[in-house]
């Protein structure tokens, strides 16, 4: 999101905190149950001069609902069943039911622009986007670095700088380095165990936030050892949570409780705990299942996706080799991991964050056949999150996400680890640029000193 939120916009907007404001809707309202009528700003420009309008809107609603484009983020909005031009300014969304997260989904669907998709069609689309945003698209090299130019016709007022680059350095170590250095100007996911090192450079500082990101390690429940469900509540208990947060996250952030969801989010359960550390417990439960501790367990992460990503990886599995399995850490990058995703075949055991942004639908989506992301499948669940999609009642919302969070922790179809909290780290020379916790890279409003 971070790169196509800098070229393209959403009907609704969030800021830093995750708090829904107007975005090319300045304002909706609700004229029945199952429509809600969005005004769009008016005078706002495409990156080619032409006007946004309803049209835009409308083409870029109807596309994403088709199942045939297999639209990546349908799940944000998937009970929506089109959009339809009111006049050139005002558009109306209809959904097939009562569809309370509508809004909030709505934030993280950009706006297409419907001549340019006529004109030169899907592929040119993707490879040079066109967009309402601050920054306008110059060139992108995959794995390396992503440079824009600043859009001075910007409808919220154009940056303050020229050139924004955004550049791929998966080493945490290089990346501190490129700060200190004054080579880069703002860094993520900052390891806990480099903060003091920031701190003391005299050159940055840290900027921190709490994220609604629950960290997990997702299991391939298809295939043996984890379509055993007594390995996967072994390896949920051969794993020190309260150790690796003290010493990894040095007590940032939370230990997730047994579930996806951290605890400020709407649908956690209080009921439910984690399981505690018992690796003799893990390794009788082992031994019953009949697991082959001469199978290697490959545990696949990402490097500086998340807080101290493979730190806690290597970690985990230094705990998994104490009980007799031979895990091992393989460290994926990027471009590789997404074709991994969308084959859905990420390994034995892959590490990931949801981020519930508040609500615990949007999270909890990507372990349902619309979320198109898991391989476990559960009936019950499924139906349980659609009962909670399609209320507008608070109460029976969080009853269906209990329950749903309930039948996770049984069945156990990924480990739950951490609440991670989103690290940062901004050289003296930037002020007005603030840590995100959904992650999204907001730089419009900076300055270069």
């Amino acid at each position: 999101m971070s790169l196509i939120a800098q070229t393209n916009e959403a009907l609704v907007g969030r800021d830093n905190a995750g708090n829904i404001s107007p975005g090319l809707a300045l304002k909706w309202e609700a004229v029945n149950e199952t429509t809600t009528r969005f005004h769009l700003r008016q005078g706002v420009k495409w990156h080619d001069g032409k006007d946004f309008t309803a049209e835009d809107v409308a083409f870029t609603i109807n596309r994403i609902v088709d199942p045939k484009v297999g639209y990546g983020l349908l799940a944000r909005i998937g009970q929506v069943s089109g959009a339809k031009v009111v006049d050139k300014y005002t558009v109306d969304i209809t959904t097939k039911t009562i569809f309370p997260t509508l809004v909030r989904g709505l934030s993280d669907i950009v706006i297409e622009p419907k001549h340019y998709y006529e004109q030169a069609g899907e592929q040119a689309v993707i490879q040079r986007p066109i967009g309402t945003g601050p920054f306008i698209y110059k060139t992108y090299v995959p794995g390396d670095r992503y440079e824009l130019t600043a859009n001075k016709d910007y409808w919220g007022g154009a940056p303050k700088y020229e050139n924004l680059v955004i550049r791929q350095i998966p080493e945490a170590a290089t990346r501190v380095a490129s700060l200190i250095a004054g080579e880069t100007q703002i860094i993520e996911e900052v390891p806990v165990d480099l903060i003091e090192q920031i701190e003391s450079s005299g050159r940055a500082k840290i900027d921190e936030i709490t994220t609604s990101a629950g960290l997990i390690l997702t299991y391939d429940v298809r295939k043996p050892p984890f379509n055993n469900p007594k390995v996967r509540e072994a390896f949920d208990y051969a794993i020190n949570k309260p150790a690796i947060f003290k010493e990894i996250l040095k007590s940032r952030g939370e230990i997730l409780d047994g579930q996806l969801l951290t605890k400020s989010t709407l649908g956690y359960n209080p009921e439910i705990k984690a399981r505690p550390y018992d690796p003799e417990k893990a390794k009788a439960l082992l031994k019953e299942a009949g697991f082959n501790f001469k199978t290697t367990v490959p545990l696949a992460t990402q490097s500086g996706k998340y807080t101290s990503d493979v730190d806690i990886a290597n970690v985990v599995a230094g705990m998994l080799n104490e009980i007799g399995v031979n895990a091992t850490v393989n460290v994926v990058e990027g471009g590789v991991w997404s074709q991994m995703s969308t084959a859905l075949e990420m390994g034995p055991l892959h590490m990931i964050a949801w981020y519930s942004l508040g609500d615990a639908d949007f999270s909890s989506v990507w372990f349902t056949k619309l979320g198109k992301r898991s391989v476990w499948i559960n009936e019950e669940y499924d139906a349980l999150f659609t009962k909670a999609r399609s209320t507008s009642s608070e109460e029976e919302r969080v009853k269906y996400y209990n329950e749903m969070m309930a039948l996770m922790h049984k069945e156990n179809p990924a480990m739950f680890l951490f609440g991670l909290p989103s690290i940062y780290a901004v050289s003296n020379s930037i002020t007005g640029f603030g840590a995100a916790s959904d992650k999204v890279l907001r730089v419009n409003k900076a300055e270069l000193k």
